[in-house]
């Protein structure tokens, strides 16, 4: 029995809450097992031992993603295998197509996009044979990146930078996000 199951935590959301900090807070299940989790034990972990002990919940992926660590917030995520040619124009820079499925996902979570550099100093690209500066999709609100696309990982800020609240999330933003990494 893992230890979400001994608290007696159920699985969804309850109007009642179970977790009541969740009760303002409309995330799908895999979202709202973190943030739970991070709810009920408090500061008590850092946030390597919380990343453990969710690992052994042993959370099921969801609309393709698989939770990999909690670290300052932000909740990593393994993405289906992506083609690098259908991120990335030769220039480094996304694809429209790629830009398009974020633009509307942006629109539908209140969130602005953009597309900063993976680094500030250009690499070398196997797939592209040269080098380039390869960018990223960033999803952001008024005061800080909620969401990090990349075809290697897909990061989703959970609770605020300055007051360590959990943020309210549209509840099938993992739905809308699985646009971008088809399988």
């Amino acid at each position: 029995m893992t230890a979400l199951n001994k608290l007696q935590i159920p699985t969804t959301p309850s109007p009642d809450g179970a977790c009541k900090i969740m009760n303002t807070l409309t995330a799908p299940k895999l979202l709202w097992r973190i943030v739970c989790l991070r709810t009920i034990v408090g500061d008590g972990l850092n946030d390597e031992e919380l990343t453990g002990l969710l690992r052994q919940e042993a959370l099921l992926p969801e609309d393709g993603f698989t939770f990999v660590s909690l670290s300052e917030g932000c909740a990593t995520f393994n993405v289906p295998p992506q083609e690098p040619a259908k991120w990335y124009r030769e220039n480094g820079l996304i694809t429209p197509e790629k830009e398009t499925i974020a633009e509307v996902v942006a629109e539908k979570c209140g969130l602005s996009l953009y597309e900063p550099p993976d680094e500030s100093l250009p690499s070398q690209s196997p797939e592209f044979g040269s080098s380039r500066m390869f960018h990223h999709l960033a999803l952001t609100d008024d005061s800080e990146t909620i969401v990090v696309a990349h075809p290697h990982y897909l990061k989703i800020r959970l609770f605020g930078f300055v007051d360590k609240r959990p943020l309210r999330l549209r509840r099938n933003i993992l739905e809308q996000l699985a646009a971008l990494y088809p399988e």
